[in-house]
């Protein structure tokens, strides 16, 4: 699976909540999202790239960066794209 963020998307700290917004035609402050740390990382090495990242990738982005093995953050990523796509965030191939 591979994936790419849409632009004009933004992570905000709000009331110490971590949250994605969009910004300029894509802003809707009553669908913010709240984001994990772990959510946080991945939308922010899917900033880093202009093509579709494949969850492989950011899987291995988390195995790095946190104490997880790679099945589990490959399983999370996943959901995760899954979620975010379902929220017209994310398009997924």
């Amino acid at each position: 699976m591979k994936a790419l963020i849409k632009n004009d998307f933004l992570i905000q700290t709000i009331a110490s909540e971590t949250v994605l917004i969009g910004s300029g035609e894509q802003i809707n402050f009553s669908r913010m999202l709240v984001l994990n740390d772990t959510a946080v990382h991945i939308i922010e090495q899917l900033q880093q790239h202009s093509s579709p990242v494949a969850s492989e990738v950011l899987a291995q982005s988390l195995v790095d960066s946190y104490e997880v093995d790679f099945p589990q953050a490959l399983a999370d990523v996943e959901e995760l794209l899954h979620l975010l796509d379902e929220q017209g965030v994310v398009v997924v191939e």
